[in-house]
């Protein structure tokens, strides 16, 4: 693991960036999603120029992630039954040879619409399982005193990996088509999966097959263990709520906005996603220097707080688009100064938690309640991708910014006379 330094009798913990197993898994994840972040900027581009239709566009993202929530629960249990390097490093092998196949095909002329879903399909079936057996691994590869380091380094995964992938996403997509969009995505899986069979770890987790449960029966089991951890419980319940409000925001309200109103290049629209990375990943930084704290409700508040706040100026900035007081040049830039603000606060809200879900639940069940609260968060998310979809196409978007803004508000208030949330 770390290597460790003794000094007078008392065992000092080296740093993180000496444990070899821990940057395998960090190097491994940061190839691996900066294809993804490339090839989920370039598709959703591709789907919304070709249809102009924010239906069109949430109804194959809603797809995906109906997909992955189904399946992440299963996840979740398979990543406690099994090796989880070994499964990390299958679901990126096969993710990256079922990649190269359909972008092979698309070279050869074989395009259709049906292609996109089976690779959406796929990838979202393996990453139900990788994400799961990631997050639990953690724990096992590092010690106790660098978990906050360790996950503001994981989380900052996402940031990196947005930062240049959808920049490049881009301009690859500009220069090459969505057909070499393919190929570089497996690569990178290809890469990530190589990177991660080198990880030093030892499957501590024993399973007697003759006490082993029906996944259905370990599932509820797991549902019923989160449930009675009411603080854990009512987050996830918040958290599922505030998907369902913002998610058409980011994943169908902002590509219509730039895209269909202000008539921006996929160049441009990029930008405003790796300002959000960079914000996450200065979280990150700021999360991981404050002196730890047993209390987290205070990162929770504050950062909805500003989610509220950061809603509204996008209505702003919209309407005064609209009605022609600003220029696009204009609402891009205030765009990307809004959406580095809103990675900031995304990062300081998220990373607290993670660390108290690692610490406050055992090893032996951490993989199958990750993936439980990560389905719980993320149900409502197809819905809300649907649901901002249709009304996306018959209101007008200042005005669906400024009611997600209200009701975002309310909900923020709620939070405050929360007993459970409180208490976290």
């Amino acid at each position: 693991m770390n290597r460790e330094i003794e000094l007078n009798g008392d065992r000092k913990v080296g740093s993180i960036f000496l444990n070899k197993s821990f940057m395998l898994l960090f190097l491994g994840k940061l190839v691996s999603q900066l294809g993804d972040v490339i090839y989920n900027m370039a598709i959703g581009w591709y789907i919304l120029t070709i249809t102009q239709s924010a239906v069109q566009m949430s109804f194959y993202m809603a797809f995906g992630t109906i997909i992955y929530v189904v399946m992440s629960p299963f996840g979740g249990v398979i990543a406690d039954r099994y090796n989880r390097k070994n499964l990390m490093v299958w679901m990126d092998i096969i993710r990256g040879i079922s990649v190269a196949i359909i972008g092979i095909l698309m070279f050869f002329k074989i395009e259709s619409i049906l292609l996109l879903y089976l690779s959406s399909f796929i990838l979202s079936i393996c990453g139900a399982i990788f994400v799961p057996a990631s997050n639990s691994l953690v724990p096992s590869i590092v010690e106790e005193e660098h978990l906050t380091k360790a996950n503001s380094l994981t989380s900052s995964v996402n940031s990196l990996s947005n930062i240049f992938g959808l920049v490049a996403g881009g301009a690859l997509y500009a220069l090459l088509g969505i057909k070499f969009i393919f190929i570089f995505n497996a690569v990178s899986y290809i890469l990530s999966g190589i990177s991660e069979m080198f990880i030093e770890y030892k499957n501590k987790i024993n399973i007697d097959k003759r006490e082993e449960k029906h996944f259905i029966r370990e599932l509820l089991d797991t549902f019923k263990f989160i449930k009675n951890q009411r603080p854990v419980f009512i987050v996830m319940m918040a958290a599922t709520l505030i998907n369902f409000i913002l998610v058409p925001v980011f994943a169908v309200y902002l590509p219509y906005i730039f895209n269909q109103i202000a008539k921006t290049s996929a160049l441009e629209y990029s930008y405003v996603g790796a300002a959000e990375s960079v914000g996450f990943l200065l979280g990150a930084a700021i999360i991981s220097s404050i002196p730890q704290r047993d209390k987290i409700n205070g990162y929770l508040k504050i950062g909805m707080i500003v989610y509220c706040l950061l809603i509204f100026v996008a209505y702003l900035v919209v309407n005064s688009f609209i009605k022609g007081y600003i220029v696009s040049k204009v609402l891009v830039t205030i765009f990307v100064i809004t959406a580095l603000l809103l990675g900031v606060f995304s990062s300081i809200m998220n990373i607290p938690f993670g660390v108290f879900i690692q610490r406050r639940i055992p090893n032996e069940l951490l993989g199958r309640v990750s993936a439980m609260l990560n389905t719980l968060s993320m149900a409502a998310m197809p819905l809300g991708m649907l649901f901002g979809g249709a009304l996306a196409d018959i209101i007008t978007m200042n005005l669906l910014l400024l009611a997600t803004s209200i009701v975002l508000a309310g909900l923020t208030i709620s939070l405050f006379f929360i007993k459970e949330v409180n208490s976290i």
